[in-house]
């Protein structure tokens, strides 16, 4: 049942990422863990060229690496299907996120997620940006400002070599964290998605080092890597979750943490989900 429903996912995913479909809608529902981060998203592009070693998409999309994570293009008519979209969805209170599948910010050119982000704002819709391109993320920050949403960034690693090594084509440590920071002074709310934990002391001491300009944490473990069976989870999860409260921002721990987790511990850490949401978000 598990891989029948698993083939299921895969096939709705790849239904919405193609674009060139008839009848596709750019803003989806996520299915599975996904979900967990977002009720809507949206994905501009085609194609991804961080070329991140635990990058899941390719296997999603039955797409070699290689292929994957050659190019990055706009995908066809993705703006006209989201125009349509969002003026179904206008002063919706649900955030649409850009992006699951790809990067918002391609180092081919990002006018289409400009473009994209007048269209929410035009329409009043919630916007959550995930990225790994660092400053390249700034020229939109004047939108941003202006508008429901919040700016984030995926961060796993303190050493730069560490990052080189696992997500070579990205960018650097110091380019996201300035990016986040300049995000902070911009007045956008600023969230950090720490997932997934490679290096859990170097994940670990992210929280301490940015909780000054980060207003949420999201928080994931390794999956489906060699690697994830030789870390302690049982130990570093509830280390995790302390940091996480001790920051006084909000967080969320993914629910692949649950079983690392006592009963209470994992009751403690949904809780914090119940707080207002980070500033800007909420705004209507």
């Amino acid at each position: 049942m598990r891989c029948r429903q698993l083939a299921l996912d895969r096939q709705a995913l790849a239904w919405y990422i193609q674009g060139e479909e008839r009848n596709v809608k750019a803003i989806y529902e996520p299915k599975g863990a996904a979900r967990e981060y977002s009720p809507l998203a949206c994905n501009l592009y085609s194609g991804c060229t961080h070329g991140c070693l635990y990058c899941y998409v390719p296997a999603v999309l039955y797409r070699t690496p290689a292929d994957f994570h050659r190019e990055a293009k706009p995908r066809d008519g993705i703006l006209k299907a989201l125009d349509k979209d969002a003026r179904r969805l206008a002063d919706s209170s649900d955030p649409v996120l850009f992006c699951f599948t790809c990067d918002p910010y391609p180092a081919g050119g990002s006018e289409t997620t400009r473009e994209a982000l007048c269209i929410m704002a035009a329409c009043n819709i919630p916007v959550q940006v995930l990225t790994k391109a660092g400053t390249r993320a700034e020229r939109d920050f004047d939108l941003l400002a202006g508008m429901r949403a919040q700016f984030g960034t995926t961060l796993l690693f303190t050493d730069e070599a560490d990052r080189q090594q696992w997500e070579p084509n990205a960018a650097t440590v110091g380019n996201r964290i300035a990016a986040i920071r300049e995000a902070h002074a911009a007045g956008i709310s600023t969230w950090l998605s720490i997932e997934p934990i490679i290096d859990p002391e170097q994940a670990l001491a992210l929280i301490g080092l940015l909780s000054d300009v980060v207003d949420e944490w999201r928080i994931g473990k390794l999956n489906h890597h060699p690697l994830a069976k030789q870390i302690n989870w049982h130990y570093w999860a509830p280390k995790f979750l302390e940091a996480a409260k001790a920051s006084r921002r909000t967080y969320m721990l993914k629910d692949s943490m649950r079983r690392y987790l006592t009963p209470e511990q994992w009751a403690e850490s949904r809780q914090a989900l119940t707080v207002a949401p980070p500033r800007g978000i909420s705004q209507v």
